[in-house]
């Protein structure tokens, strides 16, 4: 269903309509180290601080839309099995 989320540009929500779990998409390729204008290692940097200081975001690199599609697919659809079952082990 098409509706506004309050972060992200997917998201799946819970029957109480909070969000579970969302994807924001960003287009960033592979070759950072090589663009003219960003040190790559900068980048790298940066990005291992966002990890580190927000664990609960996890950054996926997709090298395709292909994959980005089924990643995100995946990645909602196991959220909201997990928040429809409560037995830890699942």
């Amino acid at each position: 269903m098409r509706a506004t989320v309050p972060a992200g540009d997917y998201a799946v929500r819970a029957a109480d309509g909070t969000v579970l779990a969302a994807v924001e998409r960003k287009s960033l390729y592979s070759a950072v180290d090589k663009l003219e204008h960003v040190n790559g290692s900068w980048l790298a940097d940066q990005l291992a601080r966002l990890e580190v200081r927000y664990p609960e975001v996890h950054l996926v690199f997709a090298d395709s839309r292909r994959f980005a599609e089924e990643w995100t697919y995946r990645f909602l659809t196991t959220a909201l099995a997990d928040a429809s079952d409560p037995s830890p082990n699942s």
